[in-house]
């Protein structure tokens, strides 16, 4: 087994009040340093009190970086015209039967970050140094985000989930294809009047953007910005959350924050990818705001019902707010996913809970990106 390679172990027992939150967690730690640490690389579980914090300088940074990219393109991105052209109902038939049998070899797609929820560099960042961007509070901060992909998607923003939203107190970030579509600036502009917020979501939704040579990706992304800059984006998600290294790293050019890679990312875009933390960080010049919820689509594409669907996003957003993260929620508002009245029930119950439970307070990603030390 090589030292660089990690093992999982349950965390029995703590030594400072930090680390409460990881009592009965399973993490992800490298072999060697397990091995140094507790004298055998084959250990199950830790108990912190007979330990010693080890030397792990950069290992926290290592395990938000390891799967954080999908340095694989899609399915999608191969085929030689842009897959949006697929009718929706067809592309959702096929993904809900992949998924349907990938949910029963989740070992294949969860090895690391595990999946649904991997806190393990939040948990190594505590064990270690305590370091956080954001300013400790009582509460979490909850924001609710959407991908608009369509003008379906838009109306459904509109007329469904924005009066949800208001009638709880909480105002939306929503994320929109700016070259993918005839754009309704007479609902986006609704939209900004009502005081949420409008982010870029790529160029074409073609999931092209991240693989493109460093002078078209950055001709898709100063023109995907242009096409919304009326609504002054703060922040970026990619299409599909398909992204690189690059991709990233151009961003902090153009935005606030980006937040384009999940906690855990499940079975897509690819396979065992996503940061393993629920906390903002950077990489290089931008701020990452991760998705740390259940996304709509990947849980309905691997079958699960909407009556269990908002049972599970509260059950996330405890697990979230209890390491000191972000609840950060990705919904589409398309009747395929959440534009339903099944869904949006469920996501009406979640933003109740959210509202009148007092471990977690609304707030925005523009907000979150301008609180980071």
């Amino acid at each position: 087994m090589s030292g660089n390679e990690l093992r999982r172990v349950r965390i029995t027992a703590v030594h400072m009040p930090r680390l409460e939150w990881a009592v009965g967690r399973e993490v992800s730690l490298p072999s060697a340093m397990l091995g140094s640490a507790a004298g055998s690389p084959g250990v199950t579980s830790l108990d912190l009190r007979v330990i010693p914090p080890p030397s792990l300088n950069g290992l926290a940074e290592d395990l938000r970086l390891r799967a954080a990219f999908t340095t694989q393109p899609p399915v999608s991105k191969k085929l030689p015209f842009n897959y949006q052209r697929v009718p929706p109902l067809l592309r959702s038939y096929i993904a809900r039967q992949i998924g349907r049998r990938l949910r029963a070899r989740r070992a294949e797609w969860s090895r690391y970050p595990d999946w649904p929820l991997d806190l393990s560099a939040d948990f190594v960042n505590d064990w270690t140094s305590g370091d956080e961007l954001l300013p400790s509070s009582s509460r979490a901060p909850a924001l609710l985000t959407h991908d608009i992909e369509s003008p379906e998607g838009l109306r459904n923003l509109v007329e469904m989930f924005l009066p949800v939203e208001e009638a709880a107190g909480a105002r939306s970030t929503s994320y929109v294809v700016p070259a993918g579509w005839p754009l309704d600036h007479g609902l986006l502009r609704e939209v900004i009047a009502r005081g949420h917020d409008i982010g870029v979501h790529g160029y074409d939704h073609s999931n092209r953007t991240a693989f493109l040579d460093a002078e078209e990706r950055q001709r898709r992304l100063t023109a995907g910005r242009q096409a919304l800059a009326m609504y002054s984006p703060q922040g970026y998600r990619a299409p599909s959350l398909v992204r690189t290294a690059p991709l990233i790293d151009d961003l902090g050019r153009y935005y606030r924050y980006d937040s384009s890679i999940p906690t855990s990312g499940g079975p897509f875009p690819v396979f065992n990818n996503g940061c393993a933390s629920v906390r903002p960080f950077r990489i290089g010049r931008t701020l990452e705001i991760p998705i740390t919820m259940w996304r709509d689509g990947s849980v309905r594409f691997l079958g699960y019902q909407p009556s269990d669907i908002g049972e599970m996003w509260e059950q996330n957003a405890r697990a979230v707010a209890a390491a000191r993260g972000v609840v950060m929620l990705l919904t589409h508002c398309e009747r395929r996913f959440s534009g339903n009245p099944e869904m949006l029930d469920a996501y009406r119950r979640f933003v109740d809970f959210v509202r009148t439970s007092p471990a977690f307070e609304w707030s925005t990603p523009a907000r979150i990106a301008a609180a980071v030390r």
